[in-house]
């Protein structure tokens, strides 16, 4: 959804927000439709899933974008 336009960012923190979101919209993509094929032909499967929440806890982290 979000990969095939990214955008110019105005400041860094823009960056951290699109980031974050895109990350979040795979992260619900993905839990509806586990077991299917992504448009790029990766099987969703829960290691995927798991494994895209870690990196986005991690952005989370280094971002400190709890306080949004």
């Amino acid at each position: 959804m979000f990969a095939d336009k990214i955008p110019e960012f105005r400041t860094d923190r823009e960056r951290q927000y699109w980031i974050i979101s895109f990350y979040e919209s795979q992260i619900k993509s993905f839990l509806k439709n586990t077991g299917k094929e992504t448009k790029n032909g990766v099987k969703i499967t829960s290691r995927l899933i798991k494994v895209t929440m870690e990196r986005y806890t991690k952005l989370l982290e280094k971002y400190s974008a709890t306080n949004w």
